[in-house]
C-alpha cells in the first residue's frame, strides 16, 4: 500500500466522522454545541496543547508525505502543511488565536461551512483510501487437480530443456 493511500485511511475516516459529529451536534442542540465550541476555543492552555499534538500530526504528515502532484494526494500535503502552521501559531501565540475563534464562532454559519468542508474532504479522502479494496474482484482459487496439472508441465518443460545437453555430453564420451 502506498504512503498516500495510508494516510488517506487514517485521514478520512477521521475528518468525515469529526464533520458529521459536528453537523449532528449544530442539528441536534446548537446552542450546546456552540457553547462547547467556545468554551474549547476559549481556554488558551487547551489550545497550546491542540498547537502541540497539530505540530506532531503535521510534521509526521510532511516528512512521509511532501508530495505535489495534480492529483487527491495534493490534499493530504496542503492538509499537513496547514497543521504545521497551526500547530507552530498555536504554540506561538495561543491567546491571539483564542481571540481568532471568538470572532470566527460569533458567525452562526461558519461552523456549518467548516463542517461541510470536512465532510467532503473526509469522504475524498475515505473513497481514495479504500477504493482498491472494493474496485478489485478477488482472483478464483486454482482447484488442486489444475495446479498439479500446471507443475507437472512446468517439470516436463525443464526437463526438455536438459535433455539435449545430456545427449551430447554423451555423444562425447563414446567418441573418446
Amino acid at each position: 500500500m502506498s504512503t498516500s493511500r495510508y494516510i488517506a485511511r487514517l485521514m478520512g475516516p477521521l475528518l468525515l466522522t469529526l464533520g458529521l459529529g459536528m453537523v449532528f451536534g449544530l442539528a441536534a442542540s446548537p446552542g450546546t454545541y456552540m457553547t462547547m465550541m467556545k468554551q474549547f476555543a476559549g481556554e488558551p492552555s487547551f489550545v497550546f496543547v491542540v498547537g502541540m499534538l497539530a505540530l506532531v500530526a503535521g510534521l509526521a504528515i510532511v516528512n512521509a508525505h511532501n508530495v505535489w502532484v495534480g492529483d487527491w494526494r495534493v490534499i493530504i500535503t496542503i492538509l499537513g502543511w496547514l497543521a504545521v502552521i497551526r500547530g507552530i501559531l498555536s504554540l506561538l501565540f495561543p491567546v491571539r488565536l483564542h481571540g481568532v475563534a471568538e470572532r470566527v464562532l460569533a458567525d452562526p454559519t461558519a461552523p456549518t461551512i467548516g463542517a461541510v468542508i470536512t465532510i467532503v474532504l473526509g469522504a475524498l479522502l475515505t473513497w481514495v483510501g479504500y477504493e482498491h479494496l472494493w474496485a478489485q474482484k478477488p482472483a478464483p482459487a486454482a482447484k488442486p487437480a489444475a495446479r498439479a496439472a500446471r507443475t507437472r508441465a512446468a517439470s516436463a518443460r525443464k526437463a526438455a530443456k536438459r535433455a539435449p545437453a545430456r545427449k551430447s555430453r554423451a555423444r562425447k564420451r563414446k567418441r573418446s
